[in-house]
């Protein structure tokens, strides 16, 4: 059984290590997997699903298929499914180890420090579409399209690495979770209803644009700092995705973008036939919105985010999973898993930019106003301001260096004008 699971268990090639998740569906373990040889090993991530889903029949025969049917989607902004299993009664998949941490963390913990800056809540989209149109183009040996789709978009599954990268992650599994019986699925959806499509909430047909009704969600939520269909119940919040009302965000803020709110408010069409009819459409809607502000978000400035907002967190995990492969050691220690890259980046009290954009200076008349954070805000989600570069503190050496140097020459220029006033009489 699941609950049996324990630092050491095997599943597949995989010897579990440390357990850094449970959730309503599975527990999250980091393993090594055991290549031929100890310099092919690697670590990789294990989704074990509880004992409940797998006493169901008809789940276990569905996660197996839908696992096994994308593991061959390839994408770097998708989370590679290496194998997937039953051992002793445990549902199991194997995927790629991504260390960094969920979007929903990221908000939740950004709102103690720093918020996300609307410009690279765009990137991060932007990015999480892409991944998302491989998917859904994924095609069988025939080269017909297997209708991939999600169906659980969410914060909670887009995941940031320390690299700065942005990957979907649990393709299939909800599919899979729509086949258990009612009593079983209320604790799997739970928390869930805010991110679903019209239809899906309607329990109709679902395709491709299904999904970016959600991540279009998201899109909204971290570009106006609210959350968009939130009731005080699940029931309530079902009523509410299905009537779909959306305020434009420029109701929320006058100053919101237009042509960003042009393509919040396409993905979040209740009629699917007026979506983005694919992701790839989406993606580049952003991606030209960034470009005709002339703001480029770099990947290693989401990685600046990920480390100034969560590095000690991430910092104590590789320390336990250090801990773990040498306690486990058996002829190789494993050290070399894990990146010897500092992740964590004290700020103390400063106000340090956790932006990563580039945008041209105010006399080129391009801005990047935005919104309230007033009403339903989420915590970890910046409103839009006219800066989009949050200023570096006065820790910053050089800049104390510079400020000092113009105080010098400021003095030295006031000295002089005395000088010549007092010669003059």
């Amino acid at each position: 059984m699941t609950t049996d699971l324990q630092p050491g268990s095997r599943l597949g090639d995989a010897e579990l290590l440390v357990r850094i998740g449970r959730g309503g569906m599975a527990t999250v373990w980091v393993a090594r997997e055991h290549g031929r040889a100890p310099k092919e090993d690697r670590l990789v991530a294990i989704k074990a699903m509880l004992p409940e889903l797998a006493e169901e029949t008809e789940f276990v025969r569905m996660f197996l298929d839908e696992v096994r049917l994308v593991r061959s989607i390839r994408h770097p902004n998708v989370v590679n499914v290496y194998d997937v299993g039953e051992h002793e009664g445990v549902m199991w998949m194997s995927m790629e180890w991504v260390e960094g941490e969920s979007l929903h963390t990221v908000i939740a913990e950004a709102g103690k420090r720093r918020a996300i800056p609307p410009e690279m809540a765009v990137r991060i989209i932007a990015d999480a579409a892409a991944g998302l149109h491989a998917a859904h183009e994924l095609r069988d040996e025939n080269a017909a399209p297997r209708g991939v789709v999600h169906r659980d978009i969410s914060p909670h599954n887009i995941l940031i690495g320390t690299n700065g990268a942005v990957k979907l992650v649990d393709f299939g599994v909800a599919k899979a979770v729509g086949r258990v019986s009612e009593a079983t699925r209320a604790g799997q959806l739970k928390g869930k209803f805010g991110y679903m499509s019209p239809e899906q909430a309607r329990g109709k047909p679902i395709d491709r644009r299904s999904d970016l009704f959600a991540l279009g969600i998201v899109l909204f939520e971290l570009t106006t700092s609210r959350r968009l269909f939130r009731g005080e119940t699940d029931i309530e919040t079902l009523k509410l995705v299905i009537s779909s009302r959306v305020p434009p965000p420029t109701s929320l803020d006058p100053h919101y973008p237009p042509e960003l709110e042009r393509i919040v408010m396409r993905a979040l069409q209740r009629d699917p036939q007026a979506r983005y009819q694919s992701a790839a459409e989406l993606e580049a809607d952003l991606r030209q919105y960034l470009k005709s502000k002339r703001i480029v978000v770099a990947q290693s400035g989401i990685a600046g985010l990920l480390k100034r907002v969560i590095g000690d967190r991430i910092e104590q995990r590789r320390r336990a999973v250090r801990s773990a492969l040498r306690t486990r050691a058996r002829g190789s220690v494993g050290d070399d898993l894990l990146s010897s890259e500092p992740v964590f980046t004290p700020t103390g009290g400063e106000r340090i930019s956790v932006t990563g954009a580039s945008v041209p200076s105010r006399a080129s008349g391009l801005s990047y106003s935005g919104v309230s954070s007033a009403g339903g805000s989420l915590p970890g989600v910046a409103p839009p301001s006219s800066r989009s570069v949050v200023s570096r503190g006065m820790s910053d050496p050089n800049r104390v260096i510079a400020i000092v140097a113009y105080s010098v020459g400021v003095a030295g220029i006031l000295i002089a004008i005395a000088v010549l006033y007092l010669n003059g009489h």
